[in-house]
């Protein structure tokens, strides 16, 4: 990988943990219970900085998309609520977008709030500026997280550069196609310029399999189902990064499943339908003083989400033998064979 993608990578690396509060260390966690916006204020300037160091040179040979979004049409009251707290940002992004499940209106109990903002250059010119929109940003986090107390991600964050040389392994264009614009009439247009990273790919399908594969050796001390969903998002998404890898080109999740199934022998894939149909059954309850608790987009609150999550239902986890986790780290060794 050339320099330039690798500066450009590590930059998107740290503008994601700067916007969704990973960025924090223990002291600005302690500053950001009084003053939430202090922290990105002093680390805005680092932000700007970094950005400028970054080269974001065109490629040589790019393929060019048009990608034209509609706006949320649904009714989804989380949804809706993010449309106006966002609203006042609309001069700071090039657009704020709506995937997974929420963006096709195909919401279920085990559905995520995935989201993804594109950050208009001109903001990384200030620090003031930077950081006024991250902290918004980064406040919009309590909407998913209402939606979603055991959703364990942030925002997708891109920048207005990216587009000139896009990431197709971060945020595959693909994915636009099924999106929803969370601006009415804002940001609902705008072109595509990118080179295949067949290898950034291979990397990210690697990543994530590896990952999978860790949290199955430790099934035994899933605790909750905050941990249980992280590792059956995880397993679930693998099949889009493996057919993406097998095609050169991105697909939606929700067609990945079939686009993979065709690679394996059924009684191999069936693990795949039987971690599916887990959503079937998802369910849980938490009280409203905990819900506040735990619904806050800060790092205290993940942690008391993430330590003192919902214990896993008796229906679900019947069916979470070690002969379940088995055929879950087989099915991931055969995708990892087939992908080389």
């Amino acid at each position: 990988m050339s320099e330039e993608k690798l500066s450009q990578q590590r930059f998107r690396r740290n503008l994601y943990k700067y916007v969704n509060g990973e960025f924090l260390s223990r002291q600005d966690t302690l500053v950001s219970i009084v003053a939430p916006s202090t922290p990105f204020r002093r680390h805005a300037r680092r932000i700007c900085r970094q950005y400028k160091e970054t080269s974001y040179a065109s490629p040589n040979e790019i393929s060019s998309d048009h990608v034209k979004i509609e706006a949320y049409q649904g009714k989804n009251s989380h949804v809706l609520q993010m449309m106006e707290f966002l609203s006042d940002l609309k001069d700071d992004l090039v657009g704020a977008y709506l995937h997974g499940s929420l963006g096709t209106y195909e919401e279920v109990l085990f559905s995520d709030f995935d989201a993804l903002v594109i950050v208009k250059d001109e903001v990384f010119e200030t620090p003031e500026r930077l950081a006024r929109v991250a902290h918004k940003i980064n406040s919009a986090q309590g909407i998913m997280f209402d939606f979603d107390p055991l959703q364990h991600h942030g925002w997708v964050v891109l920048t207005e550069a990216d587009l000139k040389s896009y990431p197709e392994d971060q945020f595959p264009r693909e994915l636009f196609r099924h999106a929803k614009s969370l601006f009415p009439h804002h940001g609902r247009e705008f072109k595509i310029c990118s080179q295949d990273s067949p290898r950034n790919v291979q990397q990210g399908f690697e990543n994530l399999s590896q990952s999978a594969a860790k949290l199955i050796t430790r099934s035994k001390s899933v605790k909750n189902l905050y941990e249980l969903k992280i590792l059956l998002s995880q397993f679930m998404l693998l099949p889009s990064l493996y057919v993406e890898m097998r095609d050169g080109k991105g697909i939606y999740k929700k067609f990945s499943f079939e686009a993979a199934r065709v690679d394996f022998n059924l009684e191999d894939w069936s693990i795949m339908d039987d971690v599916s149909s887990i959503r079937d059954k998802w369910s849980y309850e938490i009280s409203p003083g905990w819900r506040r608790m735990i619904t806050k987009p800060t790092r205290y609150s993940r942690f008391f989400a993430r330590t003192y999550s919902p214990a896993v239902p008796r229906e679900i986890k019947e069916t979470l033998t070690d002969d379940f986790y088995r055929r879950m780290s087989h099915l991931i060794a055969l995708m990892s064979g087939k992908g080389r």
